[in-house]
């Protein structure tokens, strides 16, 4: 997406929050592009400029809640098995952090949900969560496997064991749950992480710098 103007951020929000409101109010299917441009106070010529359909306003709503996850690592990072616990950490944090808030939950339920019933919603929903967190995930993997850090065998395979686990909380503890989303802490985070990377050798340089510590 080309960089927006402020003003047009703005008037950017301003439409993805109307639509965020009714999608949750009444539902995806039973909100109409009008009702988005009655509640938005923008024009259909206006909302159809920054979104083609209803399809991309929702994507856009479910990438502002990713956007606390960041962006991928830095092509020289990490470096050591050390910087990879910490960036594998953190990427854990930032899931589970942005994902058990109550409006993420509102959000992820609203897409399963509507799911069900529209079925070319299910690539919008694959595409803006499992992928995103897989691709982000993998990211940071990939990137140490490049500095010999860890030997990646089944890069799209090891992944889904690290970010299966802590969308099993998001699961259980959020969209399952009766109650306020419940975050693990830092502990459980840092437990799955060492867990996972014990499933994971030791490439040569890193074995050879730290020994090959979790």
């Amino acid at each position: 997406m080309e960089e927006l103007s402020p003003r047009a951020q703005a008037k950017r929000r301003q439409i993805t929050d109307a639509a965020r409101t009714l999608f949750l109010g009444q539902g995806f299917a039973r909100t109409s592009m009008d009702a988005i441009t009655t509640e938005a106070g923008v024009s259909k010529q206006t909302l159809y400029a920054y979104f083609p359909s209803k399809d991309d306003l929702l994507i856009a709503i479910v990438a502002e809640a990713l956007q606390a996850l960041g962006g991928p690592p830095g092509v020289g990072a990490p470096r050591t098995r050390h910087e990879l616990r910490a960036a594998l950490i953190g990427f854990g944090e930032r899931l589970l952090g942005a994902m058990l808030r109550e409006e993420s939950i509102a959000i992820l339920r609203l897409l399963l949900g509507e799911a069900v019933h529209v079925p070319e919603l299910r690539n919008t929903f694959l595409e803006a969560l499992p992928y995103q967190l897989l691709g982000r995930a993998s990211a940071v993997l990939r990137a140490a496997a490049d500095n010999g850090v860890v030997v990646l065998d089944h890069p799209e395979i090891s992944v889904r064991m690290l970010v299966g686990p802590l969308m099993s909380y998001v699961v259980f503890g959020g969209l399952m749950s009766n109650d306020a989303p419940q975050h693990p802490g830092v502990e459980t985070i840092e437990w799955l992480v060492d867990a996972y990377l014990r499933t994971l050798d030791d490439g040569p340089a890193d074995a050879e710098s730290d020994g090959g510590a979790p």
